[in-house]
C-alpha cells in the first residue's frame, strides 16, 4: 500500500512478529519461522538489541518445535543481545525462554539457574507475564531435580499469573508442565484436572493448538487411571483433527499406540509408532534423546513383550536407557525398567525350557545389571513414588528371572500400583502373583482371589492380551473364573467415508481441495498451512488411497462424494 507506514497502527517488524506468533499458536511452525526471520531482517540489531533479542527468543521457540537443532543458538543470541542491566522485562523473557528449552533438553541444573535469574529480573522490572513464565520453567527444573512439591507450588503460581494476564502461550506451557509434574509426583487425578481445565481455558483464549495438546495429555493420564474409553475418545478426536505438530504430535501418537497395545490392536499400534518414529526422526540427537527416546522405547518394548519377542523388547529398553543416559536422565521414564526386567525373565524362562543354559545365564546377567542400575537411581531419587513402585515390580520380576516363585513380592507391587491409581499395572502384578502362588503350591483360594481380581480389571478395561493370559493361567491351574461382566456395548458411530479410508479430518479437507484442482500453494492458503505441509498431506492421502497421482485421488473423491462440501 502507498504510505503504509503512516497509515498502519504497527510498524512492519511488529506486524511480522505478531503474525509469526499467530502462526505459532496455529501450529504452523514453518510459517512462524519464516515470518520472524523476516522481522529480524528489517531490524537494526545494533541500534535496538533488546528488541532483536526478543525476536531471537521467539525464533528459538519456533525452531525447537520444528526439530531444528539451531534453536539453542537462537536462544544463546537472544540472551547475549538483551543487556543484563538494568533488569528488564525483555531480559526476563529471553531468560525464561532459554530456561524452558534447557529443561526440555534435560539440562535441569542449568535450567534452574537461568530460570532463577529470569525470575529476579521479572520481579524487579514488575513484569507479571514474564514472572509467570519464569516460574513455570523454575517449577519444572525443581521437580526434576528432586523437589516436586516446591516445583508444584511454582507451577500453580505460573498458571494463575498466565490466567490473569490472558497469556495464551504462558497458560499452555504452565498447564502442560503442571500436568507432567503432577503425574510424576503420583497425583494423577490432579494431573487430569489440570489438563482438562487447561484445554478449556486455552480454547477460550483462542488457541486450538494448546487445546489439542492438553487434550492428548489428558488422554495419557486417563490411560494410566484405567479410564480407557475416555482416553480412546479423546485421543481419537485429537488425532483425527490432525492439528498437532512438533513434539506434541509425536507424544499424541505414542499415547495412542500404548492404548492400542494394551487393548491388543497391535496393527494400529504399529502404524502409530511408525508415524511417531518418522516425526521424531527429524529431531536433532539431543532433542530426540531427551524427549522421544524413552517414550518410544516403552511402546516398542510393550509391543514386543506381548508378541513374545523378548530379546527385541530388552534391546528396545537398553537403547532407550542408553539415550537417556547420554542426557543424564535415566530416571525420566521409569516404566522402562520393569519392562526390561520382564523381557529378561521371559527370555530366561524360555531358554531354560529349551535347556539353552548359556542363553538363560546371559538373560540373568542382563537382568541383574538392570536391577542394580534401578536401585542406584532409586537411592538418589527418593521423591518420586512411581520410581519406588517400579522398583518393587522389578524386584518381583528379578525373582522370576532366577526361577523363584515370590508371591509376596508381586503382592507388594500390586499394592503400590493401586496406591498411585494405576489399575492396569496392578492387574499385571496380580497376574504374576497368581502365577507365583500356583507355582509355589500355595492355597488355591489365594491364587483364585488374585487371578479373579486381575481378570475383572482386564475385562473392564478391554485389556485383551492380559485377559487372554489370565484365562490361560486359569485353565492350567484349573481355576474357574467368574463369568466376566462385560463392559456395556455402545453403538459405534458410523464412520465417515473419509474415515473408512483411513483419512483424518485434515486429510479429508485437503482431498476436497485436491479434487477441486487446487495446487499445494492454494491448499495452503485455504487451510492456513504452508505449501510444504500441504504437500505432505497430499502424499499421505495418495498412499492411503493407493493411487498414483492427484487425478486418481480426485476420481476416488468424486466417486465417494468427498469432493462435495
Amino acid at each position: 500500500m502507498p504510505e503504509a507506514a503512516t497509515l498502519a497502527p504497527l510498524d512492519r517488524v511488529t506486524l511480522l512478529e505478531r503474525a509469526a506468533e499467530a502462526a505459532h499458536l496455529l501450529y504452523d511452525q514453518p510459517r512462524a519461522v519464516e515470518l520472524v526471520r523476516a522481522a529480524l531482517t528489517g531490524l537494526d540489531q545494533v541500534a535496538d538489541p533488546a528488541r532483536a533479542g526478543l525476536l531471537h527468543e521467539r525464533l528459538g521457540r519456533y525452531l525447537y518445535v520444528t526439530f531444528d537443532e539451531s534453536a539453542l543458538l537462537a536462544y544463546d543470541q537472544a540472551v547475549q543481545l538483551v543487556p543484563a542491566e538494568p533488569r528488564s522485562a525483555e531480559r526476563a523473557r529471553v531468560l525464561a525462554g532459554y530456561a524452558q528449552v534447557l529443561s526440555l533438553l534435560a539440562r535441569d541444573a542449568e535450567s534452574r539457574q537461568v530460570a532463577e535469574e529470569a525470575l529476579v529480573a521479572a520481579r524487579q522490572a514488575g513484569s507479571r507475564r514474564e514472572e509467570g513464565r519464569a516460574l513455570a520453567s523454575l517449577g519444572v527444573a525443581l521437580a526434576r531435580l528432586g523437589d516436586p512439591n516446591r516445583g508444584l507450588v511454582h507451577l500453580r503460581d505460573a498458571r494463575r499469573i498466565a490466567e490473569e494476564q490472558a497469556d495464551v502461550d504462558g497458560l499452555g506451557l504452565a498447564c502442560i508442565t503442571l500436568t507432567y509434574v503432577s503425574e510424576g509426583a503420583g497425583r494423577l487425578e490432579e494431573a487430569l484436572a489440570v489438563a482438562l481445565q487447561g484445554a478449556e481455558a486455552s480454547r477460550g483464549l483462542g488457541s486450538r493448538a494448546w487445546h489439542d495438546s492438553l487434550q492428548a495429555d489428558a488422554g495419557e493420564v486417563e490411560f494410566r487411571l484405567g479410564r480407557w474409553d475416555e482416553a480412546d475418545r479423546r485421543l481419537r478426536a485429537v488425532l483425527e483433527r490432525d492439528r498437532l505438530t512438533g513434539p506434541h504430535s509425536v507424544h499424541a501418537r505414542w499415547e495412542r499406540a500404548r492404548l492400542d497395545i494394551a487393548r491388543g490392536d497391535f496393527g494400529a499400534a504399529r502404524r502409530w509408532l511408525q508415524e511417531a518414529d518418522e516425526l521424531a526422526g527429524r529431531a536433532g540427537r539431543a532433542q530426540f534423546n531427551a524427549q522421544f527416546a524413552g517414550p518410544l522405547a516403552i511402546a516398542r518394548a510393550e509391543l514386543a513383550l506381548w508378541e513374545g519377542r523378548n530379546q527385541e523388547a530388552f534391546q528396545a529398553v537398553a537403547d532407550g536407557l542408553a539415550a537417556l543416559a547420554r542426557v543424564g536422565d535415566e530416571a525420566g521414564f521409569p516404566d522402562l525398567f520393569p519392562l526390561g526386567m520382564a523381557a529378561t525373565a521371559d527370555r530366561a524362562e524360555w531358554a531354560s525350557a529349551r535347556r539353552a543354559t548359556v542363553e538363560a545365564e546371559a538373560a540373568r546377567r542382563n537382568g541383574d545389571k538392570l536391577l542394580a542400575r534401578l536401585e542406584a537411581l532409586a537411592d538418589v531419587n527418593t521423591s518420586f513414588p512411581e520410581l519406588s513402585t517400579v522398583l518393587a515390580q522389578s524386584r518381583a520380576e528379578h525373582a522370576r528371572l532366577h526361577g523363584q516363585a515370590d508371591p509376596a513380592a508381586w503382592t507388594a507391587a500390586a499394592v503400590r500400583w493401586n496406591r498411585i491409581g494405576q489399575p492396569y499395572s496392578a492387574a499385571y502384578a496380580r497376574w504374576r502373583e497368581a502365577e507365583a502362588l500356583l507355582a509355589s503350591q500355595a492355597a488355591r483360594a489365594q491364587a483364585e482371589e488374585a487371578l479373579g481380581a486381575a481378570h475383572a480389571v482386564a475385562v473392564r478395561l478391554g485389556a485383551a492380551p492380559l485377559r487372554q493370559e489370565l484365562e490361560l493361567l486359569a485353565q492350567r491351574g484349573r481355576i474357574r473364573l467368574e463369568a466376566p461382566v462385560e463392559p456395556p456395548a455402545t453403538e459405534p458411530e458410523a464412520p465417515s467415508e473419509a474415515a473408512s479410508l483411513g483419512l483424518t479430518r485434515r486429510e479429508a479437507e485437503v482431498l476436497t481441495l485436491v479434487a477441486a484442482g487446487r495446487t499445494n500453494r492454494q491448499i495452503g492458503q485455504a487451510l492456513y498451512i504452508t505449501p510444504k505441509t500441504a504437500s505432505v498431506h497430499v502424499s499421505r492421502i495418495l498412499a492411503k488411497l493407493g493411487v498414483a497421482g492427484r487425478g486418481e485421488a480426485a476420481a476416488v473423491a468424486h466417486r465417494l462424494g468427498l469432493d462435495r462440501p
